[in-house]
């Protein structure tokens, strides 16, 4: 059981109490059938105000000052005291002295000697003022005189006895006391021990299992990026292995073009000599064809002439046929004149009428002269065309065997071009198929390595998921530490060996107010400072309703790897405070348990850390981040220095509103071949985070 000192102060007041009202109802119902026999009713009712009204009088200062009021004693001494002096004197009874005796017991409840030796000597001077009163009134009762030391001596003995006892309780109480604070240091110096070796455990379990979940995310990714290789290997296998197909095609096909580029050298080697052969055809042709030509020129030279002389035969016809019409016309005139002439120009009428004849027989050859030149002249024309048209056919002619001599020409050339290229495309060709020969067995080796490489992974595969599950084993056996380090931590805060005096400037605090209607409301802050039982702390609201005595407060502080929650704090506002700064004091010790562990989720934003003590500001790279605290890397060496040093995290382009800046406590830091990373615990868990990171990732 916890001591609490106002605990068995009011414990002890209880007792007197109860045994005080007791002993009162006892005496009372004692006293009451003796009214008008050997007590009149006035002094029944004074004795029963002087024992009830004292004993009600203390009731209500323990109801207005609390069950543990100091006072207390001195009311049941003095007010029981006074009833006990009134009651001896007036009551009937000869042992009246013995109601002393519970006083007696009551005053031990208090364990206090010094007072009851006080009331010893009270005690023995009120019986002495009683025999003074006897004495005095002459009612002395019989044998009185004997009974008076005997009562002085046995109440003063009782008292004696009282007293050692409660003064060898306090001597034994006291080495006792500090054989137990001589223990109990040592006990608190070993509970510091074990206090600091578990958070140094949870430090390092915090580690492990940050550790854990690290490689256990990489050896995830690990088996994934295998799976995904062995995936690819296989298809690279496929693909190999059709290229070697394609490969030995491509081989066959080669040596086919190699064997076709062969028949085409042949076959360009034949064309080359039939191109030869045609120049000299197509030279020999053209020769000809000079000499067609040129007999084609006399031939129309000749019909220019044949066709001039043929005009002037058509000219000297056309004189004759002038010629024989005039004779024709003078014939008609002969004989018109003979006919006049009469007998005497008969003959000549004979002969003009044979003119006549002769100029008709003359008209009628010239007109057949005239249409056998005209048939002729038409003949010479077409013919002359004809010749024209067949100089034109031959002058293109020549023109197209010249053209047709230069392609035959530049066939040949190019015959010859063609050939010595085609003899550097086998000679290439034959690389080719060399080359090709090469790649084929190239390709059966990458075959093989590839047969390797998928053995290789396959182990790989199977290593990495024999890893997978030791970190699941890890993660187990790192679970039960937890606990047993919990139920350690939740023991020693049960003891009180973990309270208030953990407590430290600027750790987080969560203020939980509940009304009458079981509402609650949360506020939060940071502690600024420390008092006696209590914290003063800067808090996010400055309007609490203090004055409202139906309100309860509740407190946690997360500290270090632990939170503590008090049941029952008291808040108040300390004299010239800034607004929103409370003093909050706690008078029971906490319940303590160790902080959640939350899933980790990869991110990879830019990031700044600042060092609280010294203000530097250090460029970062996020890794992973949880409600419970976050890993980011650096190149900057300080950080192997820097564990256990407070920062403030500032995240650049996270998505989750108003959580961009945190505060952390460094507590662990690896150099991966000078890159450190760095691990780091919140101030106090974050819910926000916790609940964006089970929204947004799946392991």
């Amino acid at each position: 059981m916890e001591y609490n000192e106002k605990y068995f102060k009011a414990s002890a007041n209880k007792k007197a109490r109860m045994v005080w009202i007791i002993l009162l109802v006892l005496i009372t119902l004692g006293h009451a059938p003796q009214i008008g026999k050997g007590i009149s009713a006035g002094n029944f009712i004074i004795m029963i105000l002087l024992g009830w009204l004292p004993y009600l009088f203390g009731r209500i200062m323990c109801k207005l000052n609390g069950d543990d009021w100091l006072k207390y004693k001195e009311v049941v001494a003095i007010g029981y005291g006074v009833f006990y002096a009134y009651t001896i004197c007036v009551s009937p009874f000869d042992l009246a002295f013995i109601y002393i005796f519970p006083l007696i017991t009551m005053m031990v409840l208090f364990n206090d000697y010094i007072f009851l030796i006080k009331i010893c000597v009270l005690n023995d001077a009120v019986l002495l003022l009683s025999a003074l009163i006897f004495y005095i009134q002459g009612t002395i009762p019989a044998g009185y005189a004997n009974d008076l030391p005997l009562e002085i001596s046995t109440i003063t003995l009782c008292y004696i006895g009282c007293i050692l006892s409660v003064k060898h309780i306090t001597s034994s109480n006291d080495a006792l006391t500090g054989s137990i604070q001589g223990n109990l240091e040592r006990v608190v110096n070993t509970v510091n021990k074990v206090k600091g070796a578990s958070n140094s455990i949870v430090d390092g379990v915090t580690v492990v299992r940050e550790l854990a979940d690290e490689n256990r995310q990489g050896a995830n990714s690990v088996v994934e990026s295998m799976n995904k290789l062995s995936d690819n290997n296989n298809t690279l296998h496929d693909k190999t292995m059709s290229s070697v197909d394609m490969t030995t095609d491509i081989n066959t096909q080669v040596q086919s073009v190699v064997t076709l580029i062969d028949e085409m050298v042949k076959l360009i080697n034949e064309s080359g000599q039939h191109a030869d052969e045609s120049s000299h055809e197509l030279v020999k042709v053209m020769d000809t064809t000079n000499v067609i030509a040129d007999l084609s020129s006399q031939v129309e030279q000749i019909l220019g002439i044949f066709s001039n002389e043929f005009q002037m035969v058509k000219d000297e016809t056309s004189t004759i046929s002038g010629i024989t019409s005039q004779t024709n016309l003078l014939a008609l005139n002969a004989s018109i004149e003979a006919a006049r002439a009469g007998d005497a120009g008969r003959g000549f009428a004979v002969v003009a009428e044979q003119i006549r004849q002769l100029s008709t027989n003359t008209k009628s050859s010239s007109e057949r002269i005239m249409g056998a030149l005209g048939n002729l002249q038409e003949t010479s024309e077409k013919m002359t065309s004809s010749i024209t048209q067949t100089l034109t056919l031959i002058q293109e002619l020549l023109t197209s065997m010249a053209g047709i001599n230069e392609n035959v020409t530049q066939i040949a050339t190019d015959s010859t071009q063609l050939n010595g290229n085609i003899q550097t495309i086998d000679h290439a060709m034959k690389e080719v198929e060399s080359s090709n020969q090469n790649l084929v067995d190239n390709m059966s080796l990458i075959t093989e390595v590839m047969g390797v490489m998928t053995d290789y992974v396959s182990d790989a595969e199977d290593t990495t998921k024999t890893m997978l599950s030791k970190y699941e084993e890890t993660s187990v056996n790192v679970e039960n530490i937890e606990k047993v380090v919990d139920n350690l931590v939740k023991e020693l805060g049960s003891g009180g060996f973990m309270g208030i005096q953990d407590v430290t400037k600027g750790m987080r605090i969560a203020l939980f107010v509940k009304d009458a209607a079981g509402h609650t409301s949360e506020y939060n802050g940071i502690v600024s400072g420390t008092i006696d039982n209590g914290i003063l702390a800067s808090m996010n609201t400055s309007s609490l309703n203090l004055k409202d005595k139906t309100i309860t407060y509740c407190m946690q502080i997360s500290v270090a790897n632990e939170v503590y929650y008090w049941e029952q704090a008291q808040v108040s506002i300390p004299k010239n405070s800034p607004a929103g700064t409370y003093q909050i004091t706690v008078n029971t010790t906490p319940s303590v348990m160790n902080r959640r562990k939350y899933a980790r989720m990869p991110i990879h934003n830019l990031c700044t850390v600042t060092f609280t003590d010294s203000n530097q500001t250090i460029d970062a790279q996020m890794l992973n981040i949880s409600g419970g605290g976050f890993a980011f890397k650096s190149p900057e060496r300080i950080f192997m220095e820097s564990k256990g040093k407070h920062i403030t995290l500032h995240l650049k382009a996270f998505p989750l509103e108003g959580q961009s800046e945190q505060s952390a406590t460094i507590i662990r830091c690896t150099n991966d071949e000078g890159t450190y990373i760095i691990g780091c615990r919140l101030d106090a868990d974050n819910k926000d985070i916790a609940a964006y990171v089970a929204k947004n990732y799946k392991e």
